[in-house]
């Protein structure tokens, strides 16, 4: 897929965006040769390109393995990136290319980018109090004077819904949902711009979901953040997004506004996401479109379209040709030879060529 293509597809200038993501890859290397150079790549992030405006919410989707948690990593640099670009614009209008900046370079950088883990349990340090972990960002970056760091942590642990007496407390001492809010709180500690929430909710019930999710929206007003929010459950994602980019094997296959993506979908794949979601209408059977054959294996990935081999609608040239991004309306674009004018003329032309061919 051209790079360049999906940059004049996703940038416009007229708009204030805090986060320019062109290009993205993030390789792993699995085999290496006998002079140790690596030989054999798992592409998790394959060429990824998106923007996301100042103070809104950009949903991230796809099936586990497709790269979701990856991407987040990669752009706020808990993995070097192998290639392509991430642009943070600060408030003042001052662009920061995080794929280049020195780890000295990156860490004032780390009050504005903070990263929520999917995983409320593991990510909490067990030997450290409440309040501890929440005020070392504080301390470390000096966000406020040492004698006012209980009382400014108290104030952030008030606004994410956690009493001043858990201050003193352990994390095994909270429910899933309150360790939730720790971690929140310790992100948002260092008055960040930028949040990425890696499924902050997924091990959550459905009910103190409600309640994290409410929690996000009503800081993000508050404080106008912004958030790239990685999520499977795309009834949360529908709920949370102002846009939504849907992923498979290490690339963005569709993106638009929620309402696009929801309502109007384009590309095979999302159609089939979407057809999974459960009907909350009890007269109303749902039908799941089923995908044929197994996800493939990012270390060794189809030829041309990656979806293919699991695509009802593939035709000859998807076995062989990328699909380009495509526009197919103001602000939403898909990759899918389905739409691809193009591919549409040069499956005719093939067509008629082999009539003629039968015909002789």
């Amino acid at each position: 897929m051209d790079s360049q293509n999906k940059q004049n597809l996703t940038v416009n200038g007229e708009k204030d965006y805090i986060l320019r993501v062109n290009n993205l890859k993030q390789y792993f290397p699995v085999a290496k040769s006998m002079f140790g150079k690596p030989k054999a790549f798992l592409r998790a992030v394959d060429g990824v390109s998106f923007n996301l405006e100042r103070g809104k919410t950009i949903g991230i989707v796809g099936e586990s393995g497709c790269g979701k948690t990856t991407l987040g990593r990669t752009i706020l640099r808990l993995y070097d990136i192998t290639e392509g670009s991430a642009l943070y614009t600060d408030d003042e209008g001052n662009v920061h290319e995080l794929a280049k900046l020195k780890r000295n370079e990156l860490q004032p950088l780390r009050t504005h980018l903070q990263y929520v883990f999917q995983d409320p349990y593991s990510s909490l340090p067990p030997r450290m109090t409440v309040g501890e972990i929440i005020s070392e960002g504080v301390i470390t970056h000096k966000i406020v004077e040492k004698s006012q760091v209980r009382d400014y942590v108290v104030s952030v642990m008030k606004r994410c819904g956690l009493q001043e007496h858990y201050y003193d407390r352990y994390p095994h001492e909270f429910s899933g949902g309150q360790r939730q809010r720790i971690c929140i709180a310790r992100a948002l500690a260092v008055k960040p711009k930028l949040v990425i929430c890696d499924e902050p909710v997924s091990a959550l019930d459905v009910s103190i979901q409600a309640q994290v999710i409410n929690l996000l929206k009503r800081l993000q007003r508050e404080e106008g953040m912004s958030y790239m929010f990685i999520s499977h459950d795309l009834s949360v994602v529908k709920y949370i997004s102002d846009a939504i980019a849907v992923m498979y094997l290490g690339n963005i296959v569709e993106m638009g506004t929620t309402d696009d993506i929801c309502n109007h979908a384009m590309h095979p794949y999302t159609k089939a996401l979407f057809s999974a979601v459960p009907v909350a209408n009890p007269h109303k059977k749902s039908n799941p479109e089923e995908l044929q054959g197994e996800l493939p294996s990012p270390a060794n990935p189809p030829q041309g379209c990656k979806f293919h081999t699991r695509c009802k609608h593939c035709t000859e040239r998807c076995t062989s040709a990328a699909p380009r991004y495509i526009e197919v309306s103001p602000g939403h674009i898909v990759a899918c030879n389905l739409y691809d004018d193009e591919s549409a003329d040069e499956q005719t032309e093939s067509g008629v060529a082999a009539a003629e061919v039968n015909n002789e």
